[in-house]
């Protein structure tokens, strides 16, 4: 009973931190007016991003989203109240007016020249959200069946969460046989050569937590990772969502708020040896939501060290197939949709 009544809590928690999405944070997009000066007067269109951290809110005024572009405006320390946000003399532009779950309202001022904006809450959705294996495909994960996965600590059969929606999320309460706990990250069972994988993963509402704290996974392919993070709003560096970790940042930040259902389309070519000497290193093509972040990037070592460990270890890439692995970082991620190519 007492396993049980654990068990029932452990799913509520899970449960909760995808329940208490916010409702201000995501992205907005409208149209401004008003202004003669450049860059602005280029094009009526304008966007904003409102990321939430502990109890306030910052506003980022952009040109354009999952890009690195112009910035126009940041307001940090924002504060809700009463269904609202409002902005008084805030930021560069001194705006004046109110952010709500359905929209963006204010007037400001661009370059001595008056301002007005005028946005929709927008939910951006992936291309690739909900793309069916093509035939002859490798189906991972169709939403109830986990036979092609095993815990990576002891080869197991998975324990994570089952959902009715179609996906799974990271649980973390696996024990060694003396009770301690148990990592319960998970790999395939199989290994694989050069593939294309596609999964779809969604972050919990974290808002009380910061940098790798802040719903925190990975897709681990042999020894490389590629990132997944709350990185919605951040500056997308070389541990944040989309990053070959700690070793190459993605071009840009694709990354969407918590909530949202997203992808990743990776494609790997292993490293390429003539005998035992490696004439070639490995690469990854990726797409975060339709953006493609990376481009044929080598990836010169492993990811989990440091170049200089990799040059003392002498470490060596793989030269057989690779399994891939769930992280479990102690963060509910949800995934689903999981398939794989070979190439």
């Amino acid at each position: 009973m007492r396993k049980f009544l654990l068990a029932i809590l452990t799913s509520l928690l899970t449960l909760s931190a995808f329940a208490q999405f916010d409702s201000f944070a995501g992205f907005y997009k409208g149209e401004q007016s008003g202004t003669k000066k450049y860059p602005l007067n280029m094009s009526p269109d304008i966007y904003a991003e409102v990321y939430k951290g502990g109890d306030s809110y910052r506003l980022k005024i952009l040109a354009d989203i999952l890009c690195r572009g112009d910035e126009y405006c940041v307001v940090e320390g924002l504060k809700a109240e009463n269904g609202e946000i409002k902005l008084v003399d805030a930021g560069a532009l001194k705006l004046n007016g109110k952010i709500t779950p359905e929209g963006i309202e204010a007037t400001g001022v661009y370059d001595k020249d008056p301002i007005k904006l005028s946005l929709k809450r927008y939910k951006y959705e992936s291309p690739t959200l909900g793309a069916k294996a093509p035939a002859g495909a490798i189906v991972l994960f169709d939403g109830k069946d986990t036979s092609k996965w095993e815990l990576c600590a002891n080869k197991q059969p998975i324990n994570w969460i089952i959902n009715g929606d179609g996906s799974m999320t990271v649980k973390n309460d696996a024990k060694k046989p003396d009770g301690k706990p148990l990592n319960s990250s998970i790999q395939t069972k199989d290994v694989f050569g050069a593939f294309k994988l596609h999964l779809e993963f969604m972050t919990p509402g974290e808002y009380d937590k910061f940098g790798q704290a802040r719903s925190n996974s990975g897709v681990i392919m042999g020894p490389y990772e590629v990132q997944i993070l709350d990185s919605f709003g951040d500056t997308g560096a070389n541990n944040q969502c989309g990053s070959l970790y700690r070793q190459t940042p993605p071009q840009s930040n694709a990354c969407l708020e918590p909530g949202a259902w997203q992808t990743y389309d990776i494609i790997y070519t292993p490293a390429k040896f003539n005998g035992k000497t490696l004439v070639a290193y490995p690469t990854f093509t990726v797409y975060l939501n339709g953006v493609r972040i990376h481009n044929e990037t080598p990836v010169t070592y492993g990811t989990s060290i440091s170049e200089y460990m990799a040059k003392k270890n002498n470490f060596q890439h793989p030269t057989k197939g690779i399994s891939i692995q769930l992280q479990d970082h102690t963060n509910p991620i949800k995934f689903r949709n999981i398939w794989l190519q070979a190439l």
